[in-house]
Order: structure tokens, then sequence, then C-alpha cells
């Protein structure tokens, strides 16, 4: 299995490049009615729920076909726009109603939202030297709407970073850079946080504190280990508690598998919010970088 990348279609004229900078831009999410298309990435299946559709037909006679356009105009990112199922055959069969104009203002009017989900807050931060935890296919996501330029790394087939051996290292080296841009953008989250701030689907970041680890790796089933709050590592802020699910696969090295597992870890690190429950006081998030700042190399 290929860790890092879950693509949306298996037609082989789309770029690996391109179908990446789509599923970014679009924070995984159906251009049209926004739902998430990664449930693997938050419940630990592998499932996908949506196409990189094309804009323009991929053939003269398709949906908004035009013979004018070239077949290298019609693979490329600018004739992508990432749907789910449901909208995909809805916009297809309904070629009058959705033009390609109506299309690209649909396109770039998502884009507009994903970027806002992002925060407006420039994160001040110190700069990261060493990644505890990198989840690959959401960092990447995280990246391509940044527009950040993603690490190319030949994994293997390797089912683990830890599988990679020296080769983590290069990899984690190559995601530190990720996370140390200049212009990184995220909410901001501190002990006067309120649960009322938080909206699913965005990112914040975190400044080093100490979380607790509850009962890291050694499941046959994660879904099972999160709902019942284990393989997870949290914190109270106040009157509520932030809970952030932990996929071993993503744990950087064989001795922070062991730190994770030793009942507390100071981090700092990026965070998905994949669910708020303010009836139980709770917020469920999926980590994307959890790591060690340098402090002697401060922004």
């Amino acid at each position: 299995m290929e860790i890092g990348l879950y693509l949306m279609s298996d037609r082989q004229r789309i770029s690996e490049a391109d179908r990446r900078f789509i599923i970014g831009r679009s924070g995984g999410r159906c251009n049209k009615c926004r739902i998430e298309l990664f449930v693997q990435n938050e419940f630990g299946e592998k499932a996908r729920l949506g196409d990189d559709a094309h804009i323009v037909a991929s053939s003269d006679y398709g949906p908004r076909g035009n013979e004018e356009i070239g077949q290298q105009q019609r693979r490329s990112a600018d004739n992508l726009i990432l749907l789910c199922k449901t909208c995909h055959s809805e916009i297809d069969q309904q070629p009058n109603k959705f033009t390609e104009e109506v299309l690209l203002r649909m396109r770039d009017a998502h884009y507009r939202w994903v970027e806002e989900r992002l925060g407006s807050t420039k994160v001040t931060k110190l700069r990261f030297h060493y990644l505890s935890y990198i989840n690959i296919p959401r960092a990447d996501m995280y990246a391509s709407v940044q527009s950040i330029a993603l690490p190319n790394f030949n994994l293997n087939g390797a089912e683990t970073i830890r599988q990679l051996g020296i080769n983590a290292g290069r990899l984690m080296a190559q995601y530190t850079s990720v996370l140390n841009v200049e212009e990184l953008y995220s909410n901001v989250l501190t002990d006067e946080t309120s649960i009322a701030e938080f909206a699913e689907g965005d990112y914040w970041f975190v400044n080093e504190v100490l979380f607790r680890t509850k009962r890291i790796a050694g499941y046959d089933n994660l879904p099972d280990a999160w709902r019942d709050d284990e393989s997870v590592i949290y914190r109270d802020f106040g009157d509520w508690r932030l809970i952030c699910l932990i996929d071993p696969r993503w744990i950087t090295t064989t001795t922070t598998l062991v730190e994770f597992q030793s009942g507390s870890y100071k981090l700092a690190g990026l965070l998905h919010i994949n669910r708020i429950e303010p009836e139980k006081g709770r917020v469920i998030a999926s980590p994307l970088f959890l790591g060690s700042p340098d402090k002697g190399a401060s922004r």
C-alpha cells in the first residue's frame, strides 16, 4: 500500500501533480456540496467518495465538450474540479445548467472558502527541527492549499513511516520544511480559546504544551479504539477537552513511538478539526504535524 496519496481517479492521463493539487486546493471536499471525501483519514478507512472531474469533457462529445480545446489543456489542473459522486452525476447530466463558466465560478468560490477555513492569522512560531508525527495525506492537502511545494519522496510501498528506516529521517526533513514556511496561516489555540470558536474543517496551531497520551498503538481496529478514546493524546483547556486521534502509521521513529506510550508528551503542532461535541465538552482533531520546536531559532 502506498501511504500519502489517496487519489480520486484511475485515469492515467491526469498527472499525479495535478491530482494532488486539486485535492489540496479543495481541502479534500466536494467543490459543490463540500462533503468531506477522505473519510479514511479520520476513521482509518481507505474509502474515497469522489472524483477528479473534467470541467470541459475529456472527449469532444462529453458534457461541455469543446473540440477547440486540446487534450493537454483538458487534463490539466485548470480543467479539473473535485466532486463527490452525487454532484458529479448531477453536473454531467445537466450540462446546460452547469456550464463551464458556472463550474469555474463554483470552483473559485470553493477555493476561497477553503482558504478562509485555514484561518486569517499568521502563526508566530519557533522553527521545528524534529517531527514526531506526520499525517502525510492531510499534510499534502494543507501544503497544496497554502501553495507550499510538496515533498518529492519515493515511499517504495512502505505502510508506515518507520518502515522507511534511515529514509524516514529524510522524509521528516522534507515535511519539516513544509511546517517551517514563513507564511503559515491557521487559527491559534491558547488557554483562553473557547469551544464555541471551533468549526469542523478548521485548522488550528497549538504551541508546545503537555499532552496526556492514552494507549497508543497495538490495535487491529483503530476506529473502535478511537470510539473508546484510545490511541489518542488529549489536553484539557478550561471547561473543554481537546482529543487528537493518533494513527501509529504516521509516528516517525520507534523511539518516538515509545515516547507516545509514556503517559505524557510535550508537543506542538498543526491540527485539523474533525468534530465538535459541545454537549460533552470535547473537540476531536486529527494532527497533521506534531513535534518539538527548536528553542534556539525563533522567527
